[in-house]
C-alpha cells in the first residue's frame, strides 16, 4: 500500500479500487473534503461584500488563500505578489480569459497597422489551450502557428525559435504533456519568446501537483493550472499573471463586485483581482484548494517526487515485457514521468478500459482532449495511466496481470 492510500477516503469504501486516472482529476484526501464541509458548516457567506463577521471572515480566508498560491508557485517577491493570482473556475475558464481580455487587444492593435499577427502553441497541446486560439483565428484572423514537437516528446525549439517574429503576440504552450507526460523546457522557451518581446502562456495543469513550480524563475507572463489535479475540489482554477498584463487586460466575465462606480451608461473597475472575479466566490472550493496545498506542502516535494519516480520507472519496466503493449513515446524516449499512454495491438482502447473496469482499474481511454496529437502519431485513441501517491507497486502488478487477460480476451488473431 502506498504510504498516502489511507489520506484518501474512497478506498475505505472501494477497498479493490486502482485508480490510475490522476491526469483527469485526482482523488481527494478526506483533510481537503473535511475543510471544505467544515467551511460550508460553520462559516458559510458571501465574501467581499458584507460588515458582519462572518462575511469578512469569508473574504479573510479568500485573500489568505490567494496569498498561499502566489507562495505555493513562487510568484514574485513582494507585497503585490498575491496581486497576480486570479481565482477562475478552471484552467480553460483562465486560458480564454487570457485570449479574449489580452491577446484579442494585442491583435487588433496590429490590424490597425495592417499587420497580421499570430499565436503561437505545440502539437502536443490539451483542447483547452488550442480551441481559445482556434475562435480568435475565426474572429480576428490571427494566424495560428503550430511549433512541432521531438521525438521525446518536448516541444522542438529551434522550430519553435523560426515561428517567432515581430507579429507573434502570445506562445502557449504546455508545462507537461496530458498524454506523454514530457516536461517541456518552459525556461528557454521564455527565453526564447522574450528575445522578440512575446509574452508566454504556460498550462500548468498536469505540473503544479507533481513538480516544483517556480514563476518567477521561469519567467513566463501568465500561468494557469486548477486544483482538481493537486488533490484539491473541481470548479476553482488559478491565473497567474504579470501585473503588466493585468494593467492591459480587461475581465472576460462581468458583473457584481467588480467596480467602484456604475451608472447607466458607464462603469470604472476595481484593480487586479477583484476586476476579474465577477460574482460570488467560490470560497468553499478555494477552502479545497487551500487545504490540498498544505496537504502537498506538508510532504516534503523530495519524498512525493522520489516516490512517484519509482513508481513510474517501475510502470514503464513492467509495460516494456508486454510485447501487445505499443506506447506513444518509445520505451527509450519514456522518463519517469507519472503519465504513460499506449495502445493495445488489435484491441480497441475503449474495450481496453471497459475490461480493466470490469478488474476496479480506472483508466482513460479515448484521445485524452488532444485529438491533433493523436492524429500526429496516426492513431485515433490511447489508453493513459497516470500515478498518484495513492499508487502502489502492487496496483501496478495488478494492472499488468489485467492487461495480459485483456490481451487474451479481445485480440483478434
Amino acid at each position: 500500500m502506498s504510504l498516502w492510500q489511507q489520506d484518501f477516503a474512497v478506498f475505505s469504501l472501494h477497498p479493490e479500487l486502482k485508480y490510475f486516472d490522476s491526469a483527469a482529476t485526482c482523488l481527494m484526501p478526506k483533510v481537503v473534503a473535511d475543510a471544505m464541509h467544515y467551511y460550508q458548516c460553520f462559516e458559510h457567506a458571501n465574501s467581499h461584500k458584507g460588515l458582519y463577521p462572518l462575511s469578512a471572515n469569508a473574504t479573510k480566508t479568500v485573500e489568505k488563500s490567494r496569498e498561499k498560491v502566489a507562495d505555493f508557485i513562487g510568484a514574485s517577491i513582494g507585497a503585490s505578489n498575491a496581486q497576480e493570482i486570479i481565482f477562475t473556475a478552471s484552467t480553460t475558464q483562465a486560458i480564454n480569459q487570457v485570449a479574449q481580455g489580452y491577446v484579442k487587444q494585442q491583435i487588433n492593435a496590429l490590424a490597425i497597422k495592417d499587420r497580421v499577427a499570430n499565436v503561437i502553441v505545440s502539437e502536443a497541446e490539451h483542447h483547452a489551450n488550442l480551441l481559445p486560439w482556434q475562435i480568435l483565428s475565426q474572429e480576428t484572423g490571427v494566424e495560428l502557428r503550430i511549433a512541432p514537437i521531438t521525438l521525446s516528446g518536448t516541444v522542438d525549439l529551434k522550430a519553435l525559435s523560426l515561428l517567432l517574429d515581430k507579429n507573434s503576440v502570445l506562445v502557449a504552450i504546455n508545462h507537461v504533456s496530458n498524454v506523454l507526460g514530457t516536461v517541456n523546457p518552459i525556461a528557454e522557451i521564455c527565453q526564447l519568446a522574450h528575445k522578440k518581446s512575446v509574452p508566454v502562456l504556460v498550462d500548468g495543469a498536469q505540473a503544479v501537483g507533481h513538480i516544483k513550480v517556480e514563476v518567477e524563475k521561469l519567467s513566463c507572463d501568465f500561468y494557469v493550472f486548477s486544483a482538481h489535479k493537486m488533490y484539491g475540489p473541481t470548479g476553482i482554477g488559478i491565473l497567474f499573471a504579470k501585473q503588466v498584463y493585468l494593467e492591459q487586460m480587461q475581465p472576460l466575465i462581468v458583473g457584481g463586485g467588480i467596480v467602484t462606480k456604475t451608472s447607466f451608461t458607464e462603469h470604472y473597475l476595481l484593480p487586479a483581482p477583484l476586476r476579474f472575479e465577477a460574482g460570488s466566490h467560490n470560497v468553499a472550493a478555494i477552502v479545497g484548494l487551500s487545504t490540498a496545498i498544505d496537504y502537498l506542502t506538508a510532504i516534503p516535494l523530495a519524498k512525493r517526487q522520489n516516490y512517484l519516480q519509482q513508481l513510474s520507472s517501475y510502470l514503464i519496466k513492467e509495460m516494456s515485457h508486454l510485447s501487445f503493449i505499443k506506447p506513444l513515446l518509445a520505451f527509450e524516449q519514456l522518463t519517469t514521468a507519472s503519465i504513460f499512454s499506449f495502445v493495445v495491438d488489435g484491441v480497441h482502447s475503449h474495450d481496453v478500459a471497459s475490461c480493466l473496469a470490469d478488474d476496479n482499474i480506472a483508466v482513460r481511454a479515448g484521445h485524452h482532449c488532444a485529438q491533433p496529437l493523436h492524429r500526429k502519431l496516426t492513431i485515433a485513441t490511447s489508453i493513459r495511466v497516470s500515478l498518484g501517491l495513492y499508487n502502489s507497486h502492487a496496483d501496478i502488478d495488478k494492472l499488468i496481470i489485467s492487461l495480459r487477460k485483456v490481451q487474451q480476451l479481445l485480440t483478434i488473431t
